[in-house]
Parts: structure tokens; sequence; C-alpha cells
């Protein structure tokens, strides 16, 4: 017999991430559970990586665009020049480093809604201007 749970943590989604490339826009569709779309009208979408979760400072904050509200669409990316900034593999024996990340959704409700969440793979650049 399996225990029931409530509430969510979100879906694990793992993201790789180039320094110094453009990540995205990556386009998102929630869906409700019984498969309509979730009106996403009075939302906002926001979401973090941070080098450990309990870490005070935030690496970076993904842009997060709602795109058709009523389709529940989104999309989120980070520009080559965001990413760049990102420091990865600094030790010479270390091509990436590694980091987390969320996405949450806070409803016209004032809910917050986890989305996402997972492990970030930063490898470092290579080709630089």
């Amino acid at each position: 017999m399996s225990t029931p749970v409530l509430g969510t943590a979100g879906e694990r989604v793992d993201l790789l991430i180039r320094q110094g490339a453009s990540f995205g826009p990556h386009v998102v569709t929630l869906t409700n559970p019984d498969g309509t779309l979730v009106n996403l009208t009075g939302a906002t979408v926001r979401g973090q990586l941070r080098r450990k979760a309990l870490d005070v400072a935030v690496l970076i904050a993904l842009t997060c665009t709602i795109t058709d509200a009523a389709g529940g669409e989104f999309e989120i990316s980070l520009t080559d020049e965001q990413t760049a900034a990102i420091t990865a593999g600094e030790d010479p024996a270390m091509l990436a480093s590694a980091a987390v990340w969320d996405l949450e959704l806070e409803d016209a409700a004032g809910r917050v809604i986890p989305v996402f969440y997972g492990r970030v793979t930063i490898h470092r650049e290579v080709t630089r201007a």
C-alpha cells in the first residue's frame, strides 16, 4: 500500500547552462490535473539560481515572461550577458560547477505554487570574444 501525498514540490527539471551563451527562451504551458489550461491572469512567475538552496546570495534570477495568460503559457530565459556573469568551474581541473534552482508561480489570490526545481550544471565558456 502506498502512502498518500498531499501538496507538491513541483516537477524536477535539471538545467544545463553554458557560461556566456543564451539560455532559452524555453516555453512552458501549465495545465491543471484535469488537463485544462491554468489561467495566469494576474499571476507572477519567478525563478532563481543559487549555489546551494540555503545560500543568501542569488547567482541569477531567471527572466520569466507570461506570454499567454489565458493559455497558461510563459517563457524562461537568460541572456548571454547574464550567463557570462555566472562563475563556472573556476578551478582549472573542473569544467563545470553546480547550483540549484526553482521556479514558482504566485497566483492572483497571492498563493505561491511550486512549479519546477532541480540541479543546474554550469559549463565554463571556452570560446570568448
